[in-house]
C-alpha cells in the first residue's frame, strides 16, 4: 500500500484460515481500498489452489507474485511498469532479491544473470520478483498442484518456454523475509520442494 505507482490491485486468497484474527484483517483491508480484493475459500487446497483462486480475480494484463509474509521495495511496481512501457512485448519479468531478517535487516544480496535458460534448469534463480503478462499464466494453465512447494517454479518454466521477451530488472525489488521454518533461511526446510524442483525440470 506503501508503493510509489498507484495502479495495482491486490487480489489475496484466504486458505480457509481458522484465526478469525486473519479474517478480520483482510475484512479491514478490502474496506479501506476497492484496490484490495479477498477470496475466501471454504477447503484448505494448499499454496497452488489458493494462487489460483487468486489469479481468478485478477483483472489486470500482468500478475505480480507476492509471499504472505515477504515484501516489495516501495518503488517495485514503478520500476516493473517503466519496464513494461518501454517494453510492451515483455512476457516475464523479474529482479534481484535480497533477504529480510525479524528484526528488518537486509542481508544476503542476489544479484542475478540476465535470461539464462540453461541455469534455470538447476536453479530457480529467478523466483522473486516474478511478473508475468496475465493472458500467458492463462494459456499455461496457471499454477499446476502437482508441483506444490516449487509451484512459481514450474510456472517459470512452462511461461518462459513460450515468451518472447524476458526482462531481468538488475535492482533489489523483492524482500524474502526468513522466519524460523522457512525455505529462505534453510534450503531443507522443505524437502518436498525439492523433491516438486525436480519433477518440474523432469517435465
Amino acid at each position: 500500500m506503501g508503493q510509489k505507482f498507484e495502479d495495482w490491485e491486490w487480489c489475496i486468497a484466504d486458505d480457509c484460515s481458522t484465526n478469525i484474527e486473519v479474517i478480520q484483517r483482510l475484512e479491514e483491508l478490502e474496506k479501506s481500498d476497492p484496490r484490495i480484493r479477498v477470496i475466501y475459500r471454504s477447503t484448505n487446497g494448499g499454496i497452488t489452489q489458493a494462487s489460483n483462486d487468486a489469479l481468478g480475480i485478477a483483472s489486470g494484463n500482468y500478475v505480480a507474485l507476492l509471499d504472505h509474509d515477504d515484501s516489495l521495495a516501495l518503488e517495485a511496481l514503478e520500476i516493473v511498469n517503466n519496464v513494461i512501457v518501454l517494453s510492451p512485448g515483455s512476457d516475464y519479468i523479474y529482479s534481484d532479491e535480497d533477504k529480510i531478517n525479524e528484526d528488518g535487516v537486509h542481508f544476503d544480496e542476489f544479484r542475478k544473470p540476465d535470461w539464462a535458460p540453461e541455469r534455470l534448469l538447476g536453479q530457480n534463480y529467478c523466483c522473486h520478483l516474478s511478473v508475468f503478462r496475465h493472458s500467458l499464466v492463462k494459456q499455461v494453465g496457471g499454477f499446476h498442484t502437482d508441483f506444490e512447494g516449487s509451484q512459481d517454479y514450474d510456472l517459470i518454466l512452462r511461461v518462459s518456454e513460450l515468451s518472447t521477451y524476458i526482462h531481468h530488472i538488475p535492482e533489489v525489488l523483492y524482500h524474502w523475509r526468513v522466519v524460523q521454518g522457512s525455505a529462505a533461511g534453510e534450503q531443507f526446510a522443505k524437502p518436498y520442494a525439492i523433491e516438486a524442483a525436480r519433477k518440474a525440470v523432469e517435465e
